[in-house]
């Protein structure tokens, strides 16, 4: 196998449990890597720079920021640009590490997408880790390298819900989610999406099987339940960050969605707590 890079020995980050790795390199104009056989479900991040790999004949390009799945069993040979250094990262994570419905996903997810924060900071985090010298240390890089893996195939999934969606309801969504302690209106929803509020209504009916207004209000709804179990924030104050107009007017929309009271869904939420916090 044939690897050529800027001086490996140090410019390479690397972390590595027994079922996990994490690597950081930067390759000259024109470097290559391999032929080599793929052993691991590998994430490769491109960074700076840009890949073109011939994979079992066939050839995939990854772009600047941009990450790559390789999957174990496959012949690959990398070839990076010509134009300027090439700068990758990547996170390898041993088959036997895997499950078999992760396995299933991965298989099934494309070989490249755009390069999201979320998968981005968890291959820096695995970079960032201490060499091992403690019981913990293999436990918490392999959960970080399968993290990785599930985050690149809920970010494939979530690319594919959205594209099934037309680009008006995604952005009254958005606009929805960034404004719900704020009033909403039908029209300030629909002029942030471009369309007419007749036309919002049919997108929502059509997509989500309700109307701009109960989204809204299922919304505001769910999150105050999650505030109500997760935090001891009183319901007044719930209320208040949620978009109600008082507690009561949270409290008979709770009552009326999960047939229980702030209180009640509370103390089951804490158990034995006595969940009457005002």
């Amino acid at each position: 196998m044939i690897v050529s890079a800027l001086n490996i020995s140090t410019l390479n980050r690397h972390c590595a449990a027994e079922r996990v790795v994490f690597g950081d390199v930067t390759y000259r104009p024109g470097g290559v890597c391999g032929p080599r056989t793929q052993a691991d479900f590998q994430l490769v991040l491109l960074e700076q720079g840009e890949a073109s790999v011939d994979i079992d004949g066939a050839s995939l390009y990854v772009p600047p920021q941009h990450v790559a799945l390789m999957l174990p069993g496959r012949r690959e040979h990398y070839r990076f640009t010509r134009d300027g250094i090439t700068h990758h990262s990547w996170c390898a994570v041993r088959p036997d590490a895997v499950s078999e419905s992760l396995r299933q996903r991965l298989v099934a997810a494309p070989r490249c997408q755009a390069l999201t924060p979320r998968i981005r900071n968890l291959v820096e985090f695995g970079l960032s880790l201490p060499p091992a010298g403690v019981a913990s240390a293999d436990g918490v890089i392999e959960h970080i390298g399968l993290a990785a893996l599930h985050e690149y195939v809920f970010e494939a999934e979530t690319a594919h819900h959205e594209r099934d969606q037309p680009e008006a309801l995604r952005v009254a969504c958005r606009y929805i989610d960034s404004h719900l302690t704020e009033p909403l209106a039908l029209v300030d929803i629909a002029r942030a999406a471009y369309v007419t509020p007749q036309y919002l209504i049919k997108l929502f009916r059509q997509h989500l099987g309700t109307t701009p207004a109960r989204y809204v209000w299922q919304l505001r709804v769910g999150r105050g339940v999650e505030l109500l179990r997760e935090t001891g924030l009183s319901i007044a104050e719930i209320a208040n960050r949620t978009g109600f107009k008082n507690p009561f007017h949270f409290s008979r929309m709770v009552k009326h969605q999960y047939q229980l009271s702030p209180r009640q869904l509370r103390k089951q939420a804490w158990g034995d707590a006595d969940g009457d916090v005002s």
